[in-house]
Order: structure tokens, then C-alpha cells, then sequence
């Protein structure tokens, strides 16, 4: 028999394990979360400079793919304990964490303007589409102003 002493040791000492393994995990859950959203800003620009002159629906539906596919992912970039205290300069602000019911809803917003967008792309209609981007820059900045460190 397992006396109750042994059991919170053993609690503490998973607990501070499981602690070590996120930590050591953060800097490359930063670095995949900074890479997934260049990627998604890229796309934006793309879907942007075609709107603007290029007209290519291909490229437009390309860039919406990739837009989805990064919003759907930014659920699995921002566990506990990737914020500043991993040690990696990050733009994340700690209302991410400590306010964590409102980011997430803000994420959902973008991962559902997403989908909206996608299906307007899909259409082929540059006029469907150009309106379908202006959700999606709002869901945009509705995160960089809310939960984005201001750049200088």
C-alpha cells in the first residue's frame, strides 16, 4: 500500500515535470506560432496586392487555404507558458492567458471569417471575394489590437 505522503510526492514531482516539459517545449511552440502567422500575413499581402491589381482568383485561393489553415492551427500556439516567461521574444500579450475566454472567442471569430472568406474565394466572384476580405482583416485586428504587442 501506497502511503499518502508517497502519493504527493509523486504528485509534486509530476506536476514539476510536466511544468519542465512545457518550458522546454515553448521556444519552439513560439517559433511555430511566429512562423504560422508571417505565413498568414503573407497570404493576407497576397490576397491584398491581387484584390488590388492582379486579379489571379488561383492566387487568392491559394493564400485563402493557407489563411484557414493557420487560424484552425493558432489553437494548438498559445499553451500556458509561452508567453514572455519562455525566454523568446514574443508579441504576445498576457491577456492571451489571463484572459483566455476572450481570446479564444476572438480566435474563433477569425477561424469562422476564414471559412466565410473561403467560401467566397471559392466562388470565383472578385466581388463576393473583396467583400469577404474586409471580415477577415477585421477578425485580423481584432487580435493585433487587442492581443498583440504594439510594434515601435
Amino acid at each position: 500500500m501506497v502511503s499518502s505522503r508517497t502519493m504527493r510526492v509523486f504528485a509534486v514531482a509530476l506536476g514539476f515535470a510536466t511544468m519542465v516539459s512545457v518550458q522546454a517545449a515553448a521556444p519552439d511552440t513560439i517559433k511555430e506560432r511566429q512562423q504560422g502567422l508571417k505565413d498568414m500575413g503573407a497570404a493576407f499581402k497576397t490576397v491584398r496586392d491581387e484584390l488590388a491589381g492582379g486579379k489571379d482568383v488561383a492566387k487568392i485561393q491559394a493564400a485563402s487555404a493557407t489563411i484557414s489553415k493557420a487560424a484552425n492551427a493558432m489553437a494548438n500556439w498559445f499553451p500556458a507558458g509561452s508567453g514572455t516567461e519562455a525566454g523568446v521574444k514574443t508579441a504576445a500579450k498576457p491577456e492571451i492567458w489571463s484572459d483566455a475566454a476572450t481570446f479564444t472567442a476572438a480566435r474563433q471569430k477569425l477561424v469562422d471569417e476564414a471559412a466565410k472568406f473561403s467560401t467566397a474565394t471559392k466562388s470565383g466572384d472578385l466581388a463576393a471575394i473583396g467583400g469577404g476580405v474586409r471580415g477577415l482583416g477585421g477578425a485580423c485586428k481584432n487580435c493585433h489590437d487587442n492581443f498583440r504587442v504594439k510594434e515601435d
